[in-house]
């Protein structure tokens, strides 16, 4: 078994968020989040910078985030601010 070497406690989300961009958004499946992070998925990882704005849900306000790690389609990202 993996050390969980995390600061915070995850949750699982399994939400559906966005990765909001100039002139549009990509959306992206919110795995699991914290205060300070999240896992997503997206369709095309190409599309996402390294830093943007983050809604983790539908109704939440978008967060600056910034990319920890890329693993194919899925990101990690650690919330800044």
């Amino acid at each position: 078994m993996t050390e969980n070497r995390r600061g915070a406690f995850r949750k699982n989300a399994f939400t559906f968020g966005a990765v909001l961009l100039d002139g549009g958004e990509v959306s992206c499946l919110v795995w699991d989040a914290t205060e300070v992070g999240a896992q997503i998925e997206v369709e095309d990882d190409q599309a996402v910078p390294d830093r943007f704005p983050l809604r983790v849900s539908a109704d939440a306000e978008p967060r600056p985030a910034a990319v920890a790690w890329r693993r194919s389609r899925r990101i990690g990202i650690a919330f800044e601010g």
